[in-house]
């Protein structure tokens, strides 16, 4: 019994209860992943760092990337094997920004990113290429869900301008600058 039912007096009622919930009850993984791919976004599932190298290699030479923005220095790494010219700077002739995320929402597939993965730059002053490298224990069910999880772990430093990132194909959105060309490597391994 509940505690309204112990506090008004109401019994449990004996017998089946028979809730029919989906028996397809899909994993948040699996619902980020297609409404995610449904918004236009491209999905890469990575095991391994260097798996995740190939991708992002491959995706370099088809944008025909030159410059890439980027400031976090585990993903600085990257580029620099593979011989990519970055900058630290954002001055909006980047061809693509290369970020990490905060969570991965699974309710409408978006990407929830913050000022410190957007260098404190607005949505719109971003590259329209993005390419987001994120581990699987990010996913998370709704961006409320994101929000409490932030305030949780960075209580010393909650970041500012806290936004989601769409694929450039996502409906129910009248701006078209806030659409982007989402790249998502999803790697299981840690850098």
């Amino acid at each position: 019994m509940g505690f309204l039912d112990k506090l008004f007096g109401r019994k449990k009622t004996e017998g089946p209860t028979d809730l029919n919930f989906n028996d397809e009850c899909e994993e948040e993984d699996v619902i980020f992943t297609r409404k995610f791919k449904a918004g236009g976004g491209m999905f890469f599932y990575c095991e391994s760092k260097q798996e995740a190298l190939q991708y992002l290699h491959e995706v370099f030479i088809n944008e025909d990337i030159s410059e890439v923005l980027c400031i976090e220095p585990k993903l600085i790494s990257l580029i620099d094997a593979l011989d990519c010219n970055y900058t630290t700077q954002g001055s909006g002739d980047q061809d693509v920004a290369l970020i990490n995320c905060e969570y991965l929402v699974a309710l409408d597939g978006s990407i929830m990113v913050s000022s410190d993965q957007t260098f404190s730059l607005k949505k719109s002053d971003l590259p329209q290429k993005i390419i987001v490298w994120a581990h699987p224990n990010q996913i998370i069910s709704s961006s409320s869900a994101g929000l409490a999880k932030i305030r949780y772990n960075k209580k010393g430093h909650i970041p500012s301008n806290i936004t989601s990132l769409h694929g450039d194909q996502i409906q129910g959105f009248s701006s078209a600058s806030s659409a982007k060309k989402i790249y998502l490597l999803l790697v299981e391994e840690y850098l």
